[in-house]
């Protein structure tokens, strides 16, 4: 332990006894652990997010250490890294401007800072106000209110369309005037609505983008007319009032005959006619992504076609859509279809990763098709499929750039190298037209590049960082994290052919607590006998060979994305929330176990595919029990007679189906929030999972299978969640 802990004397003034002080000093030690998920109270620097300067090959991130933070400055070019400005000068100027004392080592600066070189200025957001810091002249000074933050600009700087009262309106910058360019919208009829489909607008950013040539928009407006509607119990109302209140919420379930869907139209701006595109109602699915934050919608470079994906509900059909916006014509320019469901993205939760080529009018597309994720390039004009980029057994995970000018694009694959932890990911140089490859990274770890709509950055902004693309606007170079879960992570500066120009951040584990014990990965077999599967094995710090400790499976039936971490902390999976919870649990004296089992992602479609039909066979239970005696043969140390289940932070259904369906197995649960498919969103997991018609064979839930239960369950819920409504957890208890 990193220190003694003193408890005050209980009952009748009799001090708390040596196993009592034990506990209590656990939970506190796992709790520092769990601190450090949304903070940097534990690691620091554990991945350096860079932001690239305008256009040029400079970035600027925030550096921690136990004195505070700082801003750090790179010049790719000249492979330098120095701090940014004089922290105290600012700290001085803004104190005179604000008459409030500011700390140079944790500058009151918020996440939306903006750098200029030539002379080197920024732009940042303190005390309620926008201000301008002159490095050379060391003043800062208040900046005039800016156009608003959701106004979107025309290309010419002439015009700003923005939303007001459910429809879209048009600002002539010039002149000041503005007028409606739409007037049915209304409540339930929105435009430029993201979608709700978790029970409310995760997104923002209003859902409309101009033409190149600036006379017309291309727009959706959000229908949830017929959508029935969630009703949440606010047992203590927010207004202070003592009666309860029930909010109504629009939500479809699986089955349900009506989903929320988008209108697509288009706007010209001179006339005011709108042309509704000649096409069916598109779903809004998964995420409820913003429709062109997401780039599903896009304008081709002749400012009259434009295109986009619509994703049938039940994703077992895409179809790539050219939208004439003169006419209102529109025409199906490919389709994919698949028995199961089909995925663009092999993580749900980012963004799809097709990605437009508009001065060619080509589509870089994503596709499981083969039985492996790859990249194929289509012509838009014909709707013809020009040829593979990639091929073979292995996946392509992410597209990190594109590089019109070489033709080239920056992607991330796994499993390309026999024997090694097929969920590895690297960075690879491909030219869109030859498929030539060129490897930047090849040792046997995790490499992590920033994306700022990638899930594992999500609790980023939390502990005040900035998201930025890791790779630079040229294609130049690259800002890589080098990781392992059982090693300290590691951060450079790259060019494009893999040659390391600069280390810039060892990630500060030196918070760990004394004797911290790095979880060590493992490759088992399946339930099946045949199948590798790979996992993590936490253990305690004061962890000994000779002591018997009792097991936690750690799991999460989910398909949305990786449960088991493949970097340490932050830089794991879902910014390191499996990762740190295991470790803490692990600390109260448990040897804690995550696998990854069948039927989740990021491996062949084959894998991802064994669950199909049943929601809750995600993960197979089976193969973490196979998993856990496997473990037992290779450590004495394991206890299989007091083995627990959790989830915990993540949520899902496997706790409580492991207690009803392995009740002589788990003896103990704690479930962090029920998931169950049947009153959650129809495109969340139902519609994805399971496809529209339900269930593939005759499963029961976990309440129907109550009578089985043996063990401890403890169980926690949310009241006001929409997306996992406490209803699941009702039907069980």
């Amino acid at each position: 332990m990193n220190e003694t802990i003193t408890l005050p004397k209980i009952g009748n003034d009799i001090a708390a006894s040596t196993a009592e002080v034990e506990v209590h000093a656990r939970y506190e030690l796992a709790q520092n652990i769990m601190q450090g998920l949304f903070s940097e109270s534990l690691v620091k620097n554990a991945t350096v997010f860079p932001n690239w300067i305008e256009n040029s090959d400079c970035f600027w991130y925030r550096r921690s250490s136990k004195e505070g933070r700082e801003f750090r400055l790179v010049d790719a070019s000249a492979g330098t890294n120095n701090v940014a400005f004089n922290h105290a000068a600012l700290a001085n100027a803004l104190a005179k401007v604000v008459a409030h004392d500011v700390d140079p080592n944790n500058l009151p600066i918020a996440n939306d800072v903006v750098f200029s070189l030539s002379p080197l200025a920024l732009k940042f957001s303190a005390f309620g106000k926008r201000w301008l810091f002159e490095t050379e002249k060391n003043v800062c000074r208040p900046l005039e209110e800016g156009m608003p933050e959701e106004w979107l600009i025309s290309p010419d700087g002439k015009h700003a369309v923005f939303g007001r009262d459910n429809n879209l309106w048009l600002r002539d910058l010039k002149k000041g005037n503005e007028h409606a360019l739409t007037c049915d919208g209304e409540e339930f009829l929105i435009y430029g609505a993201v979608g709700s489909v978790w029970g409310g607008e995760l997104e923002k950013g209003l859902q409309a983008r101009w033409s190149p040539d600036s006379k017309k928009l291309f727009a959706v407006q959000r229908d949830t007319r017929q959508v029935k509607t969630l009703p949440v119990l606010h047992h203590i109302p927010s207004d202070g009032r003592v009666r309860p209140t029930v909010n109504h919420v629009k939500l479809a379930y699986p089955g349900d005959a009506h989903i929320e869907e988008y209108r697509l139209v288009s706007i010209d701006i001179e006339s005011g006619v709108i042309q509704e595109a000649n096409y069916r109602r598109v779903p809004v699915v998964r995420n409820g992504w913003g429709f062109f934050n997401a780039g599903i919608g896009w304008w081709g470079k002749d400012s009259r076609r434009a295109y986009f994906v619509d994703q049938e509900r039940g994703d077992q059909v895409f179809r790539v859509v050219e939208f004439d916006t003169d006419t209102g014509n529109t025409k199906i320019l490919f389709e994919e279809t698949s028995d199961t469901s089909i995925r663009i993205s092999s993580n749900l939760e980012d963004y799809p990763l097709f990605k437009p080529l508009t001065q060619t009018n080509e589509l870089i597309w994503w596709s499981e098709r083969s039985g492996w994720a790859h990249l194929y390039l289509y012509d838009l004009d014909s709707g013809e499929l020009k040829h593979a980029i990639s091929r073979g057994d292995w996946l392509v995970r992410d597209v990190l750039h594109v590089d019109v000018e070489r033709r080239e694009l920056f992607i991330q694959t796994a499993g390309r190298v026999a024997g090694r932890d097929p969920y590895y990911r690297d960075i690879v140089r491909v030219h869109i037209d030859t498929g030539e490859m060129v490897t930047l990274t090849d040792i046997d770890h995790e490499y992590i590049v920033s994306q700022p709509k990638s899930y594992n950055g999500m609790g980023a902004a939390g502990i005040g960082y900035d998201i930025g693309d890791g790779v630079s606007p040229s294609g130049e170079f690259v800002v890589v994290t080098r990781t392992r879960a059982d090693e300290v992570s590691s951060s450079f500066l790259l060019d494009r052919n893999g040659k390391e120009i600069l280390k810039l951040e060892i990630a500060d584990v030196s918070a760990l607590p004394v004797g911290w014990q790095w979880p060590e990965p493992v490759k088992l077999l399946a339930a099946d006998g045949k199948t590798d599967l790979y996992g993590l094995v936490f253990r305690p710090s004061d962890f000994s060979l000779d002591k018997s400790y009792p097991v936690i499976t750690h799991a999460m039936n989910t398909g949305e994305w990786t449960w088991v971490s493949k970097g340490s902390f932050n830089t794991g999976n879902c910014n390191g929330v499996p990762y740190y919870d295991a470790a803490a649990l692990a600390q109260l004296g448990f040897i804690v176990v995550q696998i990854e089992g069948r039927g989740t992602t990021c491996r062949d479609k084959a894998f991802r595919d064994d669950s199909y039909g049943w929601v809750q066979s995600i993960s197979c239970l089976d193969d973490h029990i196979a998993g856990l005696k496997q473990l037992a043969e290779r450590y004495s140390y394991i206890d299989l007679n007091r083995i627990g289940i959790t989830e915990h932070l993540g949520g899902s259904s496997s706790t409580v189906q492991a207690m009803v369906e392995y009740p002589d197995v788990y003896k103990v649960g704690v479930s962090g929030l029920i998931h169950d498919s049947r009153l959650m969103a129809a495109p969340l997991e139902g519609d994805i999972f399971e496809g529209v018609s339900g269930p593939l064979s005759n499963h029961q839930y976990p309440e129907q299978l109550a009578r089985k239960f043996k063990g401890k369950l403890l169980l926690m819920t949310c009241l006001l969640d929409t997306c996992c409504p406490p209803a699941g957890t009702f039907r069980v208890l």
